[in-house]
């Protein structure tokens, strides 16, 4: 058992150090250090008092919710409660055509909107929630939520996009960063290496395992059937590599002493947008060939994803608010498109990005049993 949360706790520490945001050039992989630090008293402490607070805050959010929706008519809507809405900027003229819809980790939740923000809501499904994740028709959700307040209890889930049918999908893993196959039947997702599970829950397997010599995390599935994934190797920095759904040839596909973040596939799976170290998106060939940097090398950029018309929208990290921008795959034409994401973190942005229309909310997500 202290094993088990030990390893729990270093993933939490490992995933927040190795945001580019932090940029951490002369300690590429703090794990080192960390499994030191974290036996301390006080790194434990810390880490438990986070979870028994997130445990403390859902009554108070749950009761809001109810209390949000009791003036309402219609239809229950899926974690829709107007105490979580706030004043926004428009967003510019021309992010409808963008297309598709948007998701993005807002505080402890999850919150989804149009390109244009028109219907924005938040995803009260499960405390806390995070890594959204759409499937490839748009029509569904898959993120990280808690079902219980202890340290490490947390879950691959999935919901429709108008907030019905709620699943839990795998059953004490611990498991992160979900990533859905081209067909939308599976999901890549992190737990001591790369799990791949059917969105039913069912045919568990494993694609790639931990050791003392590399650990992996970060997976995204391409539309021609490679799962690009990080891999940090001994105290190196995060390399992305890709493999076979079936688990075999494996190929690094970045080299260099900058680490890498975040690989997102574009539509077509030919090309391959990531983050660095140092905060810059770049975007290369699914082969790793002709990489550029398509942002600012003076901005904290991160969480690149491929909207429907084949463009790149990502985060930025200023004035103590999260913005986002709209590029094209050569590095032109770049814009801003959101002055700043409501209740976005700085530090802590997550974006997904689908190919549907956003649904209507028509269903108040119920928690499954455990």
């Amino acid at each position: 058992m202290m094993e088990h949360r030990m390893a729990d706790l270093e993933n939490r520490i490992r995933g927040e150090l190795r945001d580019p945001h932090w940029a951490l050039p002369v300690w590429p992989d703090p794990m080192s250090r960390v499994r030191s630090a974290a036996r301390l008293r006080v790194a434990r402490q810390a880490a438990v008092a986070a979870i028994v607070m997130a445990g403390l805050v859902t009554p108070i959010a749950v009761a809001h919710s109810v209390i949000g929706h009791s003036g309402a008519s219609g239809p229950s809507v899926a974690g829709a409660s107007p105490g979580h809405r706030l004043q926004q900027s428009p967003a510019p003229s021309f992010a409808r055509s963008l297309g598709g819809e948007v998701a993005y980790k807002c505080q402890d939740y999850i919150c989804l909107m149009r390109p244009d923000r028109t219907g924005r809501r938040t995803l009260t499904a499960t405390f806390p929630e995070w890594d959204p994740a759409w499937s490839p028709d748009g029509r569904r959700l898959a993120f990280r939520g808690y079902y219980g307040i202890a340290e490490g209890d947390y879950d691959i889930y999935t919901v429709e996009a108008n907030g019905c049918q709620l699943t839990r999908v795998t059953h004490g893993l611990n498991g992160a960063s979900p990533a859905w196959s081209p067909t939308g039947q599976q999901i890549a997702f992190v737990a001591d290496g790369i799990e791949v599970v059917k969105a039913d829950g069912t045919g568990l397997r494993r694609l790639t395992r931990d050791n003392h010599g590399y650990t992996d995390m970060s997976p995204s599935w391409s539309a021609r059937g490679r799962v690009a994934f990080v891999r940090f190797r001994g105290s190196g920095p995060g390399q992305i590599d890709t493999v076979k759904a079936d688990g075999t040839s494996v190929s690094q596909i970045t080299h260099g002493s900058q680490g890498f973040d975040h690989p997102t596939w574009s539509q077509s799976g030919r090309q391959i947008a990531f983050a660095t170290d140092s905060g810059i998106i770049e975007v290369a060939n699914a082969d790793g060939t002709s990489s550029h940097a398509v942002s600012p090398k003076r901005w904290t950029s991160s969480s690149p994803v491929w909207t429907p018309t084949g463009k790149v929208v990502f985060l930025v990290d200023q004035d103590n608010m999260v913005s986002s921008y709209v590029v094209n795959p050569d590095g032109t034409g770049i814009r801003e498109l959101y002055p700043s994401l409501e209740n976005a973190l700085v530090g802590q942005g997550q974006l997904a990005w689908g190919a549907a229309p956003l649904a209507a909310a028509q269903c108040s997500p119920t928690r499954p049993s455990t």
